[in-house]
């Protein structure tokens, strides 16, 4: 039986909370637009997974998840079956690597494929693979390799799945923690690579006529985006992605453009790149995104939808002409760190919470370390609902980023050494070199891989990408490198 969430009583309320943590270049006053009364409910459909990753529905209404250790779940009639429909065993499952998105072809009930993104490894070193499966008497059978043998590491890995208008397949990948990579067009790291649904490469890509690129790209310079969402009636896709410490970012996807990444990040703009919609400091962590086209909330229909896992909300954006007239935050801090989003049948909206999450877990008293997929719905007449979402109203109108402001090259000074540990190494090793419980300082003189000159530049260059260090040699010239190590060093001393 379905219940309503209850847990430590923080959920019961379902207190939604709008807090903005984007800083915009500038703000106007909100618009007030009255809407209909829509009060919801708030249903705990599973708890005692490990890290959801990805929600899907079959066109009978059942459900798949995807659980990062390697299994595919099933909800009939919303209620988890017991039985995994697969378990994958040679996959590697280490920080944020394993089972990861999951999509249907769009002629699923003719064909019956189901596609599955996954980390696996040979030998010493870690890959990317996205399989068909074939939907056969309950059961994923008939695996066949669309891509492999993209390299993957402990973070940045991407990767999410959806088919387009055109019936392509757009998978993300993260930089594997090589930021470099993601300037590469012979690397298939840091891109939207999009794919014909048997794994061919269709004739229109960008680089199709490129000896020197990969065919397979559709856009380059990200860094690590995990969500994508295809705009009804315009096709036009758009995508969230992390960004180093904040510099999080909305951006709109158009074939063939390079995003920036390492090369620009945050609010610089350069020549060639092309900047976000929104871009969001302090990080909220953005996920899965979708638009809502259900009827049960009127006023969400149309809009864009991130799960956020840092900012612990659903991030929920109105979009006119590609450009973001308004947004808002729903469920901030109420359920905690939220990863994957889909739209049922009945227009109510599913989401997972992704708690159990090495190496940012972020657990709660009283969450006994389990994940959870709920679901939001229009509360029934007579039901006591959980909340209003005309309290949502009000929105937060921003002008982040305009999308015909002159992109110059040279309109900002050089980042100072602290600007660019801030912005690349603050988010592990903290603003003030303090570490925390999982990152160890530096600034107690107990370096675990070296704390003379020569030692952090090589850590700085190579990286540490089993431990989630990006290497940032290629990127960072060997001025900016040594100057970062000579603020570290000072700062050590201090």
């Amino acid at each position: 039986m379905l219940r309503a969430v209850t847990k430590q009583n923080r959920i019961q309320a379902v207190l939604v909370v709008l807090f903005a943590t984007a800083i915009s270049t500038a703000f106007f006053p909100a618009r007030t637009v009255p809407a209909p009364t829509e009060n919801f409910v708030i249903d705990t459909l599973a708890s005692g997974l490990t890290v959801p990753w990805d929600l899907t529905f079959l066109p009978n209404g059942d459900m798949l998840a995807t659980e990062r250790p390697g299994r595919v779940r099933i909800f009939h009639n919303d209620l988890l079956q017991p039985a995994p429909v697969l378990t994958i065993d040679n996959i590697e499952v280490n920080g944020k690597m394993g089972l990861l998105g999951i999509c249907l072809h769009p002629l699923f009930t003719a064909n019956h494929y189901v596609y599955l993104a996954y980390n696996y490894r040979t030998g010493k070193e870690t890959f990317l693979r996205i399989a068909r499966y074939e939907w056969l008497t309950d059961s994923l059978r008939n695996p066949k390799t669309i891509i492999e043998n993209i390299p993957g590491v402990f973070n940045h890995t991407g990767c999410r799945l959806k088919f387009g208008p055109d019936k392509k397949i757009y998978i993300t990948t993260g930089d594997a923690d090589v930021p470099r990579l993601a300037q590469d067009l012979k690397a298939l790291n840091g891109k939207i690579l999009r794919l014909n649904d048997d794994g061919t490469i269709p004739t229109d890509n960008p680089f199709v006529k490129n000896d020197t690129a990969r065919h397979e790209i559709w856009t380059y310079g990200h860094r690590n985006s995990q969500g994508i969402a295809f705009q009804p009636n315009t096709g036009n896709l758009y995508n969230s992605e992390h960004g180093p410490t904040g510099g999080d970012e909305i951006n709109l996807i158009k074939k063939g453009n390079n995003y920036g990444w390492p090369i620009s990040h945050h609010r610089d703009i350069q020549h060639g790149t092309t900047h976000p919609l929104m871009e969001f400091t302090p990080s909220i962590g953005p996920s899965e995104a979708l638009f809502y086209t259900g009827q049960q909330f009127p006023s969400l229909k149309g809009h864009l939808l991130v799960a956020c896992m840092r900012g612990e909300a659903i991030l929920n954006i109105s979009i006119s002409n590609n450009s973001i007239p308004s947004y808002n935050f729903l469920f901030k801090n109420v359920f905690g760190r939220i990863r994957a989003l889909a739209q049922g049948p009945d227009g109510s909206l599913y989401f997972s919470t992704t708690m159990v999450d090495p190496p940012e877990a972020n657990l709660k008293p009283g969450d006994n370390g389990v994940d959870l997929i709920l679901r939001l719905r229009r509360a029934k007449p007579g039901e006591q609902p959980g909340g209003s979402l005309d309290t949502l109203n009000k929105k937060l109108t921003a002008a982040i980023f305009s999308t015909t402001g002159a992109a110059t090259a040279g309109n900002k000074a050089p980042a100072s050494s602290k600007e660019l540990y801030t912005q690349l190494c603050a988010s592990c090793h903290g603003v003030n070199l303090q570490g925390n419980e999982k990152v160890p300082s530096l600034v107690d003189n107990q370096w675990l891989n070296g704390g003379t000159k020569p030692a952090i530049i090589k850590s700085i260059t190579d990286g540490i990408t089993a431990k989630g260090m990006p290497a940032w040699g290629g990127t960072l010239t060997a001025v900016q490198i040594a100057k970062m190590t000579d603020y570290i060093l000072a700062s050590k001393t201090k």
